[in-house]
């Protein structure tokens, strides 16, 4: 069968994907799992946040090598949103713009640069469980915290 290869199912659960049509109860593939960061050649407040968020991953088990690169991307996204965010507050959040009728203030342009970077920056972050939602559901798939039925003591039935 042509096709792209089918996701294990914890990864499905990961991702909040898994239903029982989706499951294909295969095993799970290893993955290697990153033990040190590795040198990827950034600068600047994106080698920080990449330390930041690598070692976080990284501890919680949840960075391997493949997802080093995607990472990589989240933190150039948020390096670029913090950088820009850190102009606005020096220049101001309008600026004024010379045109051949006179000056016009304006929306500084780096406002819209600083919001794609943050869009991008957290479409990546729900990929590692970084954003509070995705956090919770990886958090309790990776401690199988079952929430109990408080009720199921009343559900049975005594004969």
């Amino acid at each position: 069968m042509k096709g792209r290869k089918k996701l294990p199912d914890n990864i499905k659960a990961l991702r909040g994907t898994d239903q029982p049509c989706r499951t294909n109860n295969a095993p799970a593939v290893q993955t290697s799992t990153v033990i040190k960061l590795p040198k990827v050649g950034l600068k600047g407040t994106a080698k920080k946040v990449f330390a930041v968020v690598a070692t976080e991953l990284m501890h919680n088990n949840l960075l391997d090598v493949y997802g080093v690169d995607m990472v990589v991307a989240y933190a150039r996204e948020m390096a670029l949103y913090h950088d820009m965010m850190a102009d606005i507050e020096k220049e101001g959040v309008t600026i004024e713009v010379m045109t051949k009728t006179g000056v016009v203030t304006q929306v500084n342009p780096k406002r819209k640069v600083a919001e794609g970077a943050l869009a991008a920056a957290k479409s990546l972050a729900v990929e590692f469980g970084m954003t509070p939602s995705s956090r919770s559901r990886v958090s309790a798939i990776l401690n199988d915290n079952t929430p109990k039925d408080e009720f199921a003591e009343f559900e049975e039935i005594d004969e």
